[in-house]
């Protein structure tokens, strides 16, 4: 049995109100509705576990329950269906690191990870799972429905299994629904599309590999076939839906190495030369307005972007330089500033990994001589 004056410190009733909600102009806010203050998941991380202890928040929002753990020494796995929760646990988390380095203490590098297409696999097996009426294997009838709504002519007989329509004199071919429309594919489509004498052709699919847009410019140097890569709008798995939503063309992201000095004193940063958000994921309503501004400047739409000076494919990205846009300073740098060294003359890969207002992720390659 413990008494009250045995007891060290307040007793903590079950109603929290000396905490108090986020301070619109603290530096914690993240522009997030459904933000927690800091002191508050403090709290509760202190009193159910202890460093080392691994801290889970299934629907993190903005991230404060990561950022907190982070700085408790606590590890942490965070989860949210949202693209811009993701997007800005990120940042947060990356803000954090930063402050974490610039007083000289500890933090743990960290990966995101897309672990699921859920909304499609519901979808797919709502809608696709049993074979239809007509005798359609649930793919065919996947393919039906997307080009439905793109508004091409389904081919009945169609010269090779890759060509699955037809659109304004150009082909179409429709990936699968859980499937990534990678480098192999598309060389495979566009050689089925020059053996048909076509020179173009629509490329509709829900994800496509990054640093596609470099495959795709030198298969149409090489076979004379251009590739359009459309991502399919998940507006189309709307019940009910009879209108067609826009089909948008993937985002377009170019960069350039760029050496300084000589010898061993030569270093190497990365700078973005051009950059097209997709707009998948903007309102019907506003397309129009920033397909436009985005024409002009399109590194307007850049909210965050990292480089990887020496990816290696099927590691984690490592963010050897990041920038990106703050609540209060909404500059952005579109050349890195991290001045490189690599440890021997040589050829390597830097990846650039780049975050749009929208959320969305585009990634390319660039190739690196020192």
């Amino acid at each position: 049995m413990i008494y009250l004056d045995e007891v060290k410190g307040d007793i903590v009733d079950s109603v929290w109100d000396d905490i108090p909600p986020v301070n619109p102009m603290g530096d914690e806010r993240a522009d997030y509705a459904t933000q927690k203050p800091e002191a508050l998941l403090e709290r509760i991380i202190k009193a159910s576990s202890n460093e080392g202890d691994l801290v889970a928040d299934f629907f993190c929002g903005s991230g404060t329950t990561g950022a907190v753990a982070e700085r408790l020494n606590r590890r942490w796995i965070m989860c949210d269906l949202g693209r811009f929760a993701i997007h800005t646990s990120r940042k947060r988390l990356i803000e954090l690191q930063r402050k974490l380095h610039e007083d000289g203490k500890s933090y743990r590098a960290f990966d995101v990870y897309n672990l699921g297409r859920y909304e499609r696999q519901w979808w797919q097996k709502e809608r696709f799972d049993k074979l239809t009426a007509n005798g359609m294997s649930p793919d065919e009838e996947h393919r039906k429905v997307v080009l439905e709504f793109f508004k091409a002519e389904v081919l009945q007989n169609a010269p090779s299994p890759l060509i699955h329509g037809k659109k304004a004199g150009a082909f179409c071919h429709v990936d699968g629904i859980d499937s990534i429309f990678d480098r192999n594919e598309a060389r495979e489509v566009a050689k089925a599309v020059a053996q048909a004498g076509a020179k173009e052709c629509y490329v509709l699919a829900w994800e496509f590999e990054m640093d596609l847009r470099l495959t795709t410019a030198a298969l149409e140097k090489e076979l004379g076939v251009k590739l359009m890569l459309i991502q399919i709008p998940r507006e189309i798995m709307e019940k009910n839906r009879k209108n067609p939503p826009p089909f948008l063309e993937m985002a377009v992201l170019e960069a350039q190495p760029v050496y300084k000095g000589e010898g061993n004193d030569k270093t190497v940063d990365i700078k973005i030369t051009k950059f097209m958000p997709s707009l998948a994921e903007v309102p019907i309503k506003e397309i129009e307005a920033l397909k436009e501004r985005a024409i002009k400047s399109g590194t307007d739409f850049i909210d965050f972007w990292a480089v990887d000076f020496d990816w290696q494919p099927g590691k984690p990205f490592n963010h050897h330089w990041q920038d990106y846009r703050m609540r209060k300073d909404r500059s952005l740098k579109t050349v890195s500033d991290a001045c490189f060294k690599y440890p021997k003359p040589g050829t390597y890969t830097a990846c650039v990994k780049v975050v749009d207002t929208f959320g969305c992720d585009t990634s390319i390659t660039v190739e690196v001589k020192v």
